[in-house]
């Protein structure tokens, strides 16, 4: 399990992650996007540029095709639903790759070859972000 853990303006993230690709899905306004932007903030603070240089934010003008060619990276995917539309092939590498480990925002569910336990909603308390997984059923890899 991988852990995406940090705090800014106020909130804290505690994702523990289900690699290699963790699917956060769920309506507009249900804070995928907010995730994101809250983690490009605390990405690029100064004092977290050099330890978070692994991560990958990939939006609604990037070039979604660079997972085709890089390795040991987190790629954490915001719109994904748009971003991967008419992208077979990209879909098709995510999932295959094990050089890779991914989180893939979307309002809708892809075909990513991964279990359903890799499927999670965020869940806000009190200002901490956790992930709330669909199953975790033993035996459907995961958990």
């Amino acid at each position: 399990m991988k852990r995406i853990s940090f705090e800014v303006n106020g909130y804290k993230f505690d994702f523990n992650l289900r690699p290699p690709v963790t699917v956060i899905w769920g309506d507009t306004s249900s804070g995928k996007s907010f995730f994101w932007q809250m983690l490009s903030m605390y990405k690029y603070l100064p004092e977290n540029c050099e330890s978070y240089s692994n991560i990958e934010l990939l939006g609604y003008n990037s070039k979604i095709e660079n997972v085709l060619t890089q390795t040991g990276k987190l790629f954490v995917i915001d719109n994904a639903d748009t971003l991967l539309q008419d992208k077979p092939n990209v879909v098709e590498h995510i999932t295959v790759d094990y050089n890779n480990n991914y989180v893939i925002m979307s309002r809708c569910s892809f075909n990513f070859g991964v279990s359903p336990n890799h499927y999670a909603t965020i869940v806000e308390k009190d200002k901490l972000l956790t992930l709330d997984y669909q199953f975790n059923v033993k035996g459907w890899g995961g958990v």
